[in-house]
């Protein structure tokens, strides 16, 4: 039996991590194998596995790590400086030794020499992501991985997004390539290309590569109707009124149907596009000029135009910021994508953190969990309930 460092020892979403590396052949084991450093987040239960047999590999198994604080930018810094020259008992006292690699030859053109992953953060929608990387370093690609039935929905729901945005030829980014796709067995497994490098950059500030995507995104699939999308989202509703209304009290119930009540007059008028779904600095990169954006786990072709931008804009502002922000970011909205339509820019609002508040609150029961555990509730709720002020206000 293989004796686990303490700071993972007897964590279960590691043990799930594990599980699923398994599927690919990969153990831990007490000697032989590749040696791996454990990085810890600060925050949330997930950590990241660097080799530390190549210098060129460890220093490439860092940029699966995307820091938004400053204290992290910093301390991957210091990390990238000690695999470039320091000893590499600098990069933590907890390493764990892992038997071989998958068999990737199929897969990539060539030899997968060295791996790097991440455990994904502890939740229900957890899932494996591993940098498959060749001998010296350069990273081949990516492999997301699930055991879990519903996550393993949403990989295949990206495959289809990005064969779908593919097709469109964006001239606006890049996007990931799809290089293998296996759907059998006990896991899901998503395998793509990459262009990143140590040269990437990630703006955390909104700009004109931003909007450029998202404008493209639009034209290439935007459509006018939310009524369907709408009767999804009160049929939804209806189901929580069983499942959480003891949880969290009527508040939410009767917030998300105001909504509905709110939007259906103007439904057919309210456009809809392609969406990412989860459009945030981390989940997009400047490469050589290029923008990149990739992680389309969340794509839907139906969510309100100004999901994507607001979904940036917010994911940028500390919550405890954004009901001061609220009127600026409207008028960011209205300006960028609605001809400076500051009620048109009310809807998607107010229709964008509708769909959120659904997705999210179907996690919590998904994952047993209590309303306490979606920390951007409150907000979020705030956020509605002025926008639906708003609303009466000026009618």
């Amino acid at each position: 039996m293989i004796i686990l460092p303490k700071c993972i020892r007897g964590s279960h979403p590691f043990n799930e991590f594990l599980c699923d590396i398994a599927v690919l052949g990969v153990e831990a084991v007490e000697r032989g194998g590749q040696r791996y450093a454990i990085v810890a987040a600060r925050s949330n239960p997930r950590w990241w596995l660097i080799p530390l047999d190549n210098r060129c590999a460890t220093s490439a198994g860092f940029e699966m790590i995307q820091p938004v604080s400053l204290f992290a930018k910093l301390a991957k810094v210091g990390a990238l400086k000690v695999a470039e020259f320091g000893p590499h008992w600098l990069l933590g006292k907890d390493t764990l030794l892992l038997s071989g690699l998958p068999e990737l030859r199929e897969t990539f053109d060539r030899r997968v020499s060295y791996l790097s992953f991440f455990t994904g953060t502890d939740g229900p929608h957890r899932k494996t992501t591993i940098q498959l990387m060749d001998s010296d370093g350069m990273i081949l690609g990516y492999c997301k991985m699930s055991r879990k039935s519903h996550v393993r929905n949403y990989l295949r729901n990206e495959a289809d997004m990005l064969a779908r945005v593919k097709f469109m030829r964006l001239l606006s980014a890049d996007i990931p390539s799809v290089i293998a796709f296996r759907d059998e067995g006990s896991a899901t497994l998503l395998f793509t290309d990459s262009l990143k490098s140590a040269t990437h950059v990630s703006p955390k500030v909104l700009g004109k590569d931003h909007i450029n995507f998202l404008d493209e995104l639009r034209r290439h699939t935007e459509y006018n109707g939310a009524r369907m999308l709408l009767d999804d989202l009160a049929a939804q509703t209806k189901n929580f009124d069983g499942s959480l209304s003891k949880m969290m009290g009527p508040e939410w119930i009767s917030r998300l149907t105001s909504i509905e009540l709110n939007l259906r007059p103007y439904a057919d008028k309210i456009p809809l596009c392609l969406c990412h779904g989860d459009f945030t600095p981390w989940n997009t990169f400047l490469q050589d000029g290029r923008f990149y954006v990739f992680d389309w786990e969340y794509a839907r072709a139906d969510l309100p135009v100004g999901f994507d931008l607001v979904h940036f804009i917010l994911a940028t502002i500390p919550p405890s910021h954004q009901l001061r922000e609220l009127p600026q970011v409207l008028k960011r909205l209205a300006s960028i994508q609605f001809c400076s339509n500051e009620e048109a820019a009310r809807r998607a609002l107010l229709l964008s953190l509708y769909c959120h508040a659904i997705f999210y609150l179907n996690r919590l029961t998904e994952s047993q969990s209590t309303l306490s555990d979606w920390k951007e509730g409150p907000v979020r709720a705030a956020l509605i309930d002025i926008l639906l002020e708003t609303s009466e206000s000026c009618s």
